[in-house]
């Protein structure tokens, strides 16, 4: 407990500890006075003023635990963070094709009901059409075979041994699905 004596009061500074230790006693005291009324003798005034003690010292301890709560919620931001988005992605590898789904709201914008065209839906450039499928916390999937450089040549997207083959969105949220799904597109693009 730190202390500074002002020509009007004192300032004290204390810990959190001290804050539940002092609140507490304040608290028994103000219960043993009311209580025991006839044994003590107080001025009106000091009762109005404990009062008033009081609720500053529970308001000072909510305050602190809301600071507290708040840097706490701060430190541990990036690591939910990291877990949220763990949670909305799935990787895999299936015969040799790289297979990713990203969990989320789509939205169909292809024209033509037979090729499908996926966009997020919330994303602010895309507008869904008229009459365009929505699907919503399913998993989008993306599948890929090879890499887009190689670190013995200087191969480019373009190269033979990189594809990107269409994806599609599964009916439900399960992760099981993705693989069936995958494992159909994979197929389909094999033929």
């Amino acid at each position: 407990m730190k202390t500074h004596a002002m020509v009007s009061g004192l300032r004290v500074t204390l810990t959190k500890t001290e804050l539940l230790a002092l609140l507490s006693l304040a608290r028994y005291g103000a219960d043993q006075i009311a209580t025991a009324r006839h044994q003590y003798f107080m001025p009106k005034r000091q009762e109005a003023v404990a009062a008033d003690v009081i609720q500053g010292l529970a308001r000072g301890l909510a305050s602190v635990q809301w600071k507290q709560a708040e840097a706490k919620a701060k430190r541990e931001a990036p690591k939910r963070e990291a877990e949220r988005r763990a949670a909305r992605a799935h990787n895999a590898l299936i015969d040799g094709y790289t297979v990713w789904g990203i969990l989320g709201d789509w939205t169909d914008l292809s024209d033509d009901p037979d090729r499908r065209q996926w966009a997020d839906m919330f994303h602010p450039d895309t507008e869904p059409r008229a009459q365009g499928e929505i699907r919503r916390n399913v998993w989008r999937i993306f599948i890929s075979k090879g890499s887009a450089t190689s670190d013995d040549s200087k191969n480019s997207a373009a190269s033979d041994d990189f594809a990107v083959i269409p994806g599609d969105c599964t009916e439900t949220a399960d992760c099981g699905e993705i693989e069936q799904l995958a494992r159909r597109l994979i197929a389909k693009y094999q033929r």
